[in-house]
């Protein structure tokens, strides 16, 4: 597939993704549960990558990325799909990685996603995998700055404890 066709199929999950928010918000969970495909849209161009491309690094600094990889999946994974669902009461959920920012998904994703352009070490699909996480800021930002506010109304507070990103 075209490397500018998974990019378009990467922003278009972001797209949906920021819809699901304000489906949400609206209270339109019928609607948000179609948009919520958005969050696997994102992921998709990922696995496209290790289909179509080889990484040119010896074999063990691949296996050092690749683990590296995983722990960076596996966090974004608990974080944004498993941590609140688990943990939260459909409240404003502060505690757990969201004690440490209020966007903790998107470091552990950026991590990932980064880790995959010096795996592949390919110029394009590093501006794809840069084009991603520009994609992701801008949902982040979006929902700390109009929509959480609007969801949470304890958003106000929880955003004078904890950081935006970074956590220290």
């Amino acid at each position: 597939m075209n490397i500018i066709k998974l990019f378009l199929l990467g922003a278009c999950g972001y797209l949906l993704a920021t819809l699901y928010d304000i489906a949400l918000l609206y209270n339109k969970n019928w609607l948000a549960r179609l948009l919520y495909v958005g969050f696997f849209l994102t992921a998709l161009p990922f696995v496209f990558f290790f289909i179509s491309f080889t990484s040119p690094h010896p074999t063990a600094l691949r296996v050092v990325i690749l683990v590296l990889m995983f722990i960076s999946l596996v966090l974004t994974l608990y974080s944004v799909l498993l941590e609140i669902p688990l943990h939260g009461n459909g409240t404003l959920y502060t505690k757990g990685t969201y004690s440490l920012c209020r966007h903790p998904g998107f470091l552990w994703y950026s991590f990932f996603t980064l880790l995959t352009a010096t795996y592949f070490w390919y110029a394009p699909l590093a501006w794809v995998c840069l084009g991603f996480i520009c994609c992701n800021f801008a949902l982040i930002t979006l929902e700390d700055v109009v929509l959480f506010p609007k969801m949470f109304p304890q958003y106000k507070d929880y955003k004078k404890t904890t950081r935006f990103l970074i956590p220290f």
